[in-house]
């Protein structure tokens, strides 16, 4: 037996796999694996024309509602949910696995990455240190430590750290200072493309800001910065849920949640609910996750029924001042 370990992402230092060996993958057949890792164009270029109208009738929703603000803020609110979901198909073309033709994955990975104010290449490249390092406490930088009370939970859901790090990600990749974390999985190799990439970016968003100001026009704050903002903590609680609570340990079976999400959230956030098998075998598109979670669903120790489910239970945990993601003895790096 052997499965597509995410570990594979090592080539971080090269040293990945040495310091938190990851297991979990040999559960899935070579065979098995073979056949769900093929990669074709069609169910990315649907999904995300699904995305795209949902886009057009929030945009249409938040028009409508433009005369009548109790109905305006809902509608924008909605809307910026659909924005922010498309980290899920940023997140997919990062892996390579939304379409079969790589300069797609790229097109659409710069395109959405831009519109959710996140530069791909770094997306990338932090991203694949967070498969290397699936919930290692030190070099994990995508981990999400487990809130220390009912302020700290709801601190995390609103992004108060979230937005920080964004804004300081764009800053640091502008000046080129970037931090000992970020080059930790930053190969010297990408620094210029990195930095041409954030500051085409900052660029971008300048000019747009100062052609709002000087004509007076709101449709930027209106249609993308406000509902950006207003979808964030959606977000924030989906990904506080692929983690958080779970075991901090390198068995992707325990240290990855599962999530039962109802099919307009599958849908829209690009199957990213079976997020276990995604760390299973990451080579493995988005459209075939359903499929690995059959296969692998007996052997998964972190499944929820839903989103509602994981958050009662993380402010259980956190209101008992329990922490049930610790690893066990011995499983520490």
């Amino acid at each position: 037996m052997q499965g597509d370990n995410s570990a594979s992402y090592a080539g971080i230092g090269g040293i990945g796999s040495k310091i938190w060996p990851l297991t979990g993958p040999e559960i899935i057949s070579r065979d098995k694996l073979k056949r769900l890792r093929t990669r074709t164009n069609g169910p990315g270029l649907v999904r995300l024309a699904v995305h795209i109208g949902a886009l057009i009738l929030g945009a249409l929703a938040v028009y409508l509602s433009s005369s009548t603000p109790w109905l305006q803020i809902p509608a924008m609110f909605v809307y910026g949910v659909v924005i922010v979901l498309l980290f899920a198909p940023l997140h997919e073309c990062s892996h390579g696995t939304a379409f079969h033709s790589r300069w797609i994955n790229h097109l659409i990975g710069f395109a959405v990455a831009a519109f959710t104010f996140r530069p791909f290449l770094y997306f990338k490249y932090r991203h694949a240190a967070h498969h290397t390092y699936t919930q290692h406490e030190d070099h994990d930088p995508d981990i999400v430590p487990f809130p220390t009370s009912l302020r700290d939970y709801f601190g995390q859901i609103l992004g108060l750290s979230f937005w920080p790090k964004l804004v300081g990600t764009l800053w640091r990749g502008s000046t080129g200072r970037f931090t000992d974390e970020e080059r930790e999985f930053l190969p010297e190799s990408v620094w210029k493309q990195v930095m041409l990439e954030i500051r085409l970016l900052v660029l971008a968003y300048i000019v747009i800001a100062a052609f709002s100001i000087h004509y007076g026009s709101t449709i930027a704050l209106i249609y993308f910065l406000l509902p950006r903002v207003m979808g964030e903590p959606v977000l924030r609680a989906i990904r506080m849920a692929e983690h958080t609570g779970a075991e901090e340990s390198p068995n992707l079976l325990a240290n990855t949640r599962t999530t039962l999400a109802n099919p307009v959230l599958r849908m829209l956030y690009w199957n990213m609910p079976f997020h276990a098998e995604h760390h299973l075998a990451s080579s493995v598109p988005f459209h075939a996750l359903g499929k690995l979670h059959s296969e692998v669903s007996p052997h998964l120790q972190c499944v929820s029924k839903g989103y509602i489910q994981v958050h009662r239970e993380i402010i259980r945990d956190v209101l008992k001042n329990d922490r049930p993601g610790a690893a066990p003895a011995g499983q520490g790096a």
